[in-house]
């Protein structure tokens, strides 16, 4: 009777100590889930086959908790991994938030579970390894074949376009300025290889030569040279302008000849005997001024211009005659022609009494002879 007591006894201090173990451990597993919690979600729980489903896993934990997130080969059951992103610790409210994110999808049909995943931490200094869960989701997968309400419908008949003319526009102008650029191409290529700007310039018509021997005549008359003094540079410009016109009527290269080679020249072209006598007058005139340093006196300076008026009036040719006679060629004002003579005989008197003059002064030296001794003629 004693021992039943006893026991009886030993059996209801086991059950007092058991029921407390118990309480102290519920206790503890309360403060270490409140420690760390686990979420698990999806964007939708419906879908179509071949659809991809975003599921992200939540951790929610306290600073001095340490947690193992689950990895990319977590087996997720009928679904497929996609994608697997992990994102960078949040602090929120005190707690620390580890979030991953998986991308999946399944080609199968019908209503299927994404099993929970476990998460393992541990609280130091404890290092015993504590697991949580989190719940499972259900997913709903339907076909993409059509229902059985007519889906298929008759086919349509064929729409027809309008016709579309931007292309060809598009086309045609793009065309149109490839042309107008080969051209430009070869108009340029044309003008440098013939010497020619590449914008035609207008430019007058060349004077005939009479007209501008004519108005270089009258410019030179009036310029006042012999009244300043500049008697060797009137002479100068006046059998300059000989000799340009000589050049452009004649087509003789007057101005680099001398003076016997434009002689001997013009001895070859149908002048007249008193023509010829003027013009080798007047060239030997001008030579004494320019080369022998002679000072004419001042009927000599009259003189050489009368003879060089008549020698232009007398060369020209018949149709520039007759427009110098209608006032359109020569330029020459009736003041000019009261002013300057046109008798040639007073003209040739005049420079045979320069000779005569030049004779006296220089011995018996005459023109001809000074002209071959002074340029080796």
């Amino acid at each position: 009777m004693k021992i039943r007591i006893i026991r009886a006894v030993r059996l209801k201090s086991f059950v007092w100590c058991g029921s407390f173990l118990l309480l102290l451990f519920a206790g503890l597993a309360r403060a270490e889930s409140g420690k760390v919690s686990v979420q698990s979600a999806v964007d939708r729980a419906q879908i179509t086959i071949g659809d991809v489903i975003t599921y992200t896993v939540t951790v929610s934990r306290d600073r001095d908790v340490r947690v193992k997130l689950p990895g990319l080969a977590e087996n997720l059951g009928q679904f497929e991994i996609r994608d697997y992103k992990v994102f960078d610790p949040v602090k929120k409210d005190g707690k620390i938030i580890n979030r991953v994110q998986y991308k999946i999808s399944t080609f199968d049909i019908g209503d299927f579970k994404i099993p929970p995943i476990a998460i393992t931490y541990t609280i130091p200094p404890d290092t015993v390894q504590h697991v949580l869960k989190s719940e499972a989701i259900k997913i709903h997968v339907e076909s993409v074949a059509p229902s059985a309400e007519g889906d298929i419908k008759g086919i349509k008949p064929p729409v027809e376009l309008p016709f579309d003319w931007r292309p060809y526009v598009k086309n045609g102008l793009f065309g149109l300025l490839g042309l107008l650029i080969l051209g430009a191409m070869i108009y340029v290529w044309i003008r440098k290889r013939a010497g020619k700007p590449l914008i035609p310039q207008k430019t007058e018509p060349p004077r005939p030569p009479h007209e501008a021997a004519l108005k270089a005549l009258e410019r030179l008359q009036n310029s006042g040279l012999l009244e300043k003094g500049h008697v060797k540079k009137y002479y100068s410009e006046v059998s300059e302008i000989i000799r340009r016109y000589i050049e452009g009527r004649y087509g003789i290269d007057a101005m680099d000849l001398t003076t016997t080679e434009l002689l001997g020249e013009l001895g070859q072209i149908p002048l007249s005997e008193e023509q010829m006598r003027a013009v080798t007058d007047f060239s030997d005139l001008c030579d004494l001024v320019k080369f022998a340093k002679y000072i004419p006196m001042e009927d000599e300076h009259q003189n050489i211009l009368k003879i060089a008026f008549q020698f232009v009036r007398e060369t020209m040719v018949p149709d520039e005659t007759s427009e110098a006679e209608n006032g359109r060629g020569t330029g020459a004002s009736t003041e000019m022609e009261a002013a300057v003579p046109a008798e040639v005989s007073e003209a040739e008197e005049g420079v045979v009494d320069f000779k005569r003059n030049l004779s006296g002064k220089n011995g018996a030296e005459s023109t001809g002879d000074f002209r071959k001794k002074e340029f080796g003629d």
